[in-house]
């Protein structure tokens, strides 16, 4: 089965949360298709997919971080 997503970061928070989900979408046999984003394709969260998916956590979590630090200094704090 297909699961799609618009693009990795709309999928979790952090990297930790993004390898827990590819867990569970190994799990129940999903692939994960993404239409937009760095890298546009249908990965399986196993095999040479995991590593994609593990690279994609990660640039999702430092953008999040980064987008949060921007906002924090525009804040003032």
């Amino acid at each position: 089965m297909l699961f799609t997503v618009y693009e990795m970061k709309r999928l979790g928070r952090d990297a930790a949360e993004l390898t827990a989900l590819a867990d569970r979408l190994t799990a129940h046999g999903l692939v994960l298709e993404m239409p937009a984003g760095p890298l546009p394709g249908i990965y399986g969260p196993s095999g040479p997919g995991r590593m994609l998916f593990g690279f994609f956590a990660a640039m999702a979590e430092t953008e999040r971080e980064s987008i949060r630090e921007a906002t924090s200094a525009g804040c003032g704090h």
